[in-house]
């Protein structure tokens, strides 16, 4: 029998070797280095926010404002017949040129994208549409308003001949904003101006000139033109079929249409009344 002899192995102790005193001066290095990194980049920012925050080179001192139309451009508009004077001096970095387009928009009713951009160093240009009246809403005075239904500032006395007049809106708008107007109105008035739209986009009735809508009857809308006097009945809805009919009405009556008091297109067969 053979005896093994066990033979004792001993284990080294892994000695830690110290971190030599250059790496620690390596990492102290780098972090003086970090901090001044840091320090240069801090003082940018406030020589940058003194510069483009505080200098007067950067202080508003121009508004250039151009109106247009649906042709192109107007024409130049004073800023003071726009905003503020107080915009005058403001840094053109901190304006908020959101608010200022929200702020004109809602001091002139009349315009329409409005558009506000800055222009370096120290000018803001301001572009914005002019609101076209298409029809002129008797109340108390007769007041102008666009296709969108927007009444414009411009009142008068007497009746513009150069636009047609909607008449039987019951809101006094000398003492109620249009912005007050009820749904049920808005919604008349809204008729009115697509009726409008439509009479005058159909070439066949361009050599007759609208002078009433008459909404004062909700469910029955009626409309004269310029020297006939025939009341045209056309109730509330299917206007650009029933302004069809009306054509050819017309063109059966021709000359005699001083004759008859009205015309009723509500019905699927059209009816002439005579005076």
């Amino acid at each position: 029998m053979v005896k093994v002899r066990r033979q004792k192995v001993r284990l080294r102790r892994r000695v830690s070797l110290s971190r030599k005193p250059s790496a620690r001066l390596g990492s102290i290095v780098k972090f003086l280095v970090a901090v001044m990194i840091v320090g240069v980049i801090g003082a940018g920012f406030v020589k940058l926010k003194f510069m483009f925050g505080e200098s007067d080179h950067f202080a508003v001192k121009g508004i250039q404002v151009k109106l247009y139309d649906e042709k192109g451009f107007l024409r130049d508009l004073s800023f003071a017949d726009i905003a503020g004077e107080d915009i005058v001096g403001s840094n053109i970095f901190f304006m908020d040129l959101k608010k200022l387009k929200k702020g004109i928009e809602s001091t002139h009713v009349e315009l329409k994208d409005v558009v506000v951009r800055r222009l370096l160093p120290n000018k803001l240009i301001v572009n914005a549409v002019l609101r076209k009246p298409i029809a002129q809403i008797r109340s108390d005075r007769y007041y102008f308003v666009d296709e969108e239904g927007v009444i414009l500032p411009d009142v008068k006395n007497f009746a513009d001949p150069g636009f047609p007049i909607i008449r039987g809106v019951v809101t006094n708008l000398a003492k109620v904003q249009a912005s007050k107007f009820s749904g049920f109105e808005k919604e008349n008035i809204g008729k009115a101006l697509g009726l409008i739209k439509k009479i005058n986009s159909i070439p066949a009735l361009s050599r007759y000139k609208l002078k009433l809508v008459d909404i004062a009857d909700p469910g029955n809308f009626s409309f004269y033109f310029d020297e006939e006097g025939v009341e045209i009945k056309i109730g509330n809805s299917d206007f650009s079929n029933r302004l069809k009919i009306l054509t050819t009405v017309l063109d059966q009556i021709g000359k005699d249409i001083g004759e008859f008091k009205y015309i009723d297109l509500r019905f699927e067969d059209p009816i002439v009344g005579p005076r």
